[in-house]
């Protein structure tokens, strides 16, 4: 072999040396002499870049991913480097006029020990770096190019190479702010977590543009409301403050206040009238302090905090405290201090902060209206916009104020005896199960925690037969019992074995629902599907009543196979779920229920807010079909 090899170099030398003029001869030993020195040096690093949108807008937020990914066999000093002497990591992004960078987030590195280099703290594989972005607010719409350095020293497990510095870009553009605009490359960025935008200093200000209409939803029908509707947002916003009383999350508030008051004004009208007042300060004053991290600072989406598990444990406990005053375990088992576990009818302090708990207690159950009414309020003056959501909570306060003046409305509620502490009893009964669903909702996985809830009304209501039927031998009274028990026992099973899918019947399989996720979507929307995104959570009321009536719908079920729907559930249960920052990107404040409606091969959505019916959700899946076809 040794020699067939010498033969076939001599016979290359004769060839080069006898038909390639000298300078030729010369350029091409050059030629394969750099061609040796490629071959014997292999690529150590490459770089990439990524955007987590499919573009960028006029005053709003994104994130760039500076991918490194090192060879086998190799490695870079960490940006955290074991010795202040060792060339750390580096992005360097260049400045642009349109876009502000922020500092990049760097992974943690990881401690290595090599024979011949000692302890290091080392980068490996893959690498990403996240670069926070904000848009100026008077970017222009075009295309743009990113672009920056990349500074590292590579080493294998003996010596480290020359430092290297290395270019990156990207091309993306800026559309203006009325183009929608979807999340991208979900799987880069799942690490990154959108809060660290409250925690960065930032110089963008709001752009000094028009604000655009907002499409306020009333149960499925829409209208429209105009920049400067001040006449119409804020009546409106005293409205859904109203409905706020009746929704699910609220409603065992409200008769526990109402005897509250009335216990008052039995001793002192106008001291009731002032309780009243304070209680209400405490929760408009609460949803002005959810306006400033909602709507100003932009710090959490409306209803966000249920996902976290120490805030969910502070309202369960509060919420059992209450539902064992009810049940006067506090006043026979345990001492006086206990009490501040459920805050007196009788102080200024304690119906303030009533106030504030009734106020947080509604978040998770958004009113309809009201995630319009947010997405307009995050568009005006900062000022404005809180102002707004005050109003929510002024008329969401009327109520109980009402109550405290003319507590005459609950005067034939029994005072003493038997039948009232049966009355408190239930309302103990009602704010337990409240605490369960949403302990439940934490600790158990998918709808299941439904059932917790189920025991709890289910012992309610036997227990209201049972002490009925001891505290009188009358049957109207126990007849009377006996039919609001299996009222409460029916609709609730009825409600479990839909929400929880139990036995898992033939309907509740038309619907096959996939987990969300930006990849899965986008590439439904480009296979020509109609593609549905329901954003839901256990702690959302509203969201399992969606799920438990319309979407139990054999009619809708029905057109999902008819339109060939995509179904994707963006649970959002949990604060790591990928389906948070599509929420924050159709509306910055958030607020479910939600169902956004892709026509095929679009990224504008139709949407639907809070509560709808049936009908509603079949017209947009219509109007999302027509709106295909027309671009075909």
């Amino acid at each position: 072999m040794t020699a067939i090899r010498a033969d076939k170099h001599r016979k290359l030398n004769i060839i080069i040396y006898t038909t390639i003029p000298r300078m030729k001869r010369l350029a091409l030993v050059i030629l394969l002499f750099f061609a040796a020195l490629t071959q014997a040096a292999p690529k150590r690093a490459t770089i990439t870049t990524a955007l987590n949108s499919t573009a960028l807008q006029p005053g709003q937020q994104a994130v760039v991913a500076v991918i490194v990914d090192i060879a086998p066999g190799f490695h870079a000093q960490s940006h955290t480097p074991s010795a202040p002497n060792y060339i750390k990591f580096q992005i360097q992004p260049q400045d642009t006029g349109e876009v502000q960078w922020h500092d990049p987030i760097y992974p943690a590195g990881k401690s290595q020990f090599y024979a011949d280099l000692g302890e290091l703290n080392v980068y490996s594989g893959h690498v990403v770096v996240y670069i926070p972005i904000e848009v100026k607010p008077d970017a222009h719409p075009a295309d743009i190019t990113l672009q920056g350095k990349a500074v590292y020293q590579i080493c294998d497990d003996r010596v480290c190479y020359a430092p290297e510095h290395r270019d990156f870009t990207l091309e993306t553009k800026i559309v203006p702010a009325g183009v929608a605009v979807q999340p991208s490359n979900g799987e880069i960025f799942r690490d990154f977590d959108p809060r660290i935008f409250s925690k960065i200093s930032t110089k963008v200000a709001k752009p000094p543009t028009a604000v655009a209409p907002v499409n306020i939803d009333l149960f499925g029908h829409q209208f429209v409301l105009a920049e400067t509707a001040y006449w119409i947002a804020f009546p409106l916003a005293f409205v859904v403050g109203l409905i706020f009383n009746l929704m699910p999350c609220v409603l065992p508030v409200l008769p526990l206040k109402a005897v509250g008051f009335y216990e008052v004004a039995r001793h002192n009208r106008a001291r009731s009238l002032l309780l009243g007042t304070i209680f209400s300060i405490g929760l408009i004053g609460a949803f002005a302090g959810l306006a400033l991290l909602v709507v100003v600072f932009r710090t959490i989406t409306w209803g966000q905090q249920f996902s976290s598990p120490w805030f969910v444990a502070i309202i369960v406990t509060i919420l059992v405290g209450f539902a064992l005053a009810q049940f006067g375990v506090f006043s026979v088992v345990l001492p006086t201090k206990i009490y501040s576990f459920a805050p007196s009818h009788e102080t200024y302090t304690g119906n303030f902060l009533f106030g504030i708990f009734t106020a947080v207690l509604s978040t998770p159950c958004t009113a309809p209206m009201f995630v319009g009414l947010l997405a307009w309020a995050t568009r005006q003056p900062s000022w404005v916009g809180v102002t707004s959501i005050m109003t929510v909570g002024l008329g969401m306060a009327s109520p109980y104020w009402i109550l405290s003046a003319l507590p005459e409305v609950a005067r034939r509620m029994p005072r003493t005896g038997p039948w009232a502490n049966l009355l408190k009893q239930m309302m103990g009964f009602l704010l337990l199960a409240v605490a369960v669903y949403f302990a439940g909702g934490k600790l158990l996985a998918g709808r299941q925690f439904i059932w917790a809830v189920f025991a709890v009304v289910a012992a309610a209501s036997v227990f209201l037969v049972v002490r009925t039927s001891q505290i009188t031998k009358g049957f109207i009274y126990i007849a009377a019992a006996a039919i609001v028990a299996l009222l409460m026992g029916g609709v609730t099973l009825g409600f479990a074995l839909r929400v929880s899918g139990f036995g898992h019947s033939q309907q509740a399989e038309l619907i096959r629902w996939m987990p969300y996720t930006p990849e899965v979507a986008d590439a439904g929307r480009h296979t020509g599907k109609i593609v549905i995104v329901e954003f839901t959570a256990n702690w959302c009321a509203n969201c399992l009543a969606l799920e438990a009536t319309v979407f139990h719908d054999p009619q809708i079920a029905k057109a999902f196979d008819k339109y060939n729907v995509l179904a994707l559930r963006a649970d959002l249960t949990e604060e790591s779920a990928p389906g948070w920052q599509l929420l924050k990107q159709l509306n910055p404040a958030g607020g479910i229920p939600l169902t956004a409606i892709y026509p095929a091969n679009t990224v504008e959505p139709i949407e639907l807010s809070s509560v709808y019916s049936s009908q509603n959700l079949l017209d947009a899946i219509d109007k999302a079909s027509r709106t295909a076809l027309v671009q075909k």
